[in-house]
């Protein structure tokens, strides 16, 4: 039955094909080992739940609002790297979501994102800033400073103390920077993080408004 449902069922899979599977699994479950349920009646339910994705996968091909029903759609969540405060709401997706699925492609360095997509399967694509091309400082010949890892200093508006602390600072001097880059209300600020080498990057909730890097 997994092979009829195709190989999706075995690869990142969606919120339909993961309710679907989760369905499956569990009238197996229950045809295993409850033996008030016949297995003509089991096995019907298993062909119905497994015939299912097959039909509504036939449909999706031919319809694309269908297929966004069932499967959902992309949504942006950073843009000409400014962070959409409003899509990762939408998607109950929060920085510290964000943050990990970065740091999983390699990605420490906010300001070096140009784009970031929410996938339906729930995975992160992300575009690289042209600038930061993927040529390495050893093939160039050239060597860089140390950055380290860029701690959270504001998440969604609530300042990280303990992180402040790592880097020797306090929310005074925070409150200060922020007031340099014309921020004036830590509430505004969605997200800003600092490298050991004291530059700053700060995104605030409203997009339009947001600064990339300064």
């Amino acid at each position: 039955m997994a092979l009829l449902m195709g190989r999706k069922q075995l690869s990142q899979i969606t919120f339909f094909d993961y309710a679907v599977g989760i369905t499956i699994g569990s009238i197996a479950a229950v045809l295993a080992v409850d033996r008030s349920v016949s297995v003509a009646d089991g096995a019907i339910a298993l062909v119905l739940w497994a015939v299912m994705p097959v039909i509504v996968g036939s449909i999706a091909m031919k319809s694309i609002r269908f297929r966004m029903l069932v499967d959902g759609e992309p949504k942006v969540v950073i843009q000409n790297g400014s962070i959409i405060h409003k899509n990762m709401r939408k998607e109950k997706y929060n920085m510290g979501d964000l943050l990990m699925q970065l740091r999983d492609k390699g990605i420490f360095d906010l300001s070096e994102v140009d784009f970031a997509i929410l996938e339906p399967n729930g995975k992160l694509s992300v575009l690289k800033k042209p600038e930061c091309s993927s040529v390495t400082l050893k093939e160039m010949n050239l060597s860089a400073d140390y950055k380290g890892v860029m701690l959270e200093l504001v998440i969604d508006g609530k300042i990280i103390e303990k992180s402040l602390k790592a880097l020797g600072r306090d929310s005074d001097w925070l409150r200060n920077q922020l007031n340099k880059r014309n921020v004036t209300n830590v509430d505004d600020v969605i997200f800003a993080g600092c490298f050991s080498d004291g530059e700053l990057y700060v995104s605030l909730r409203n997009h339009l408004t947001g600064v990339p890097l300064i």
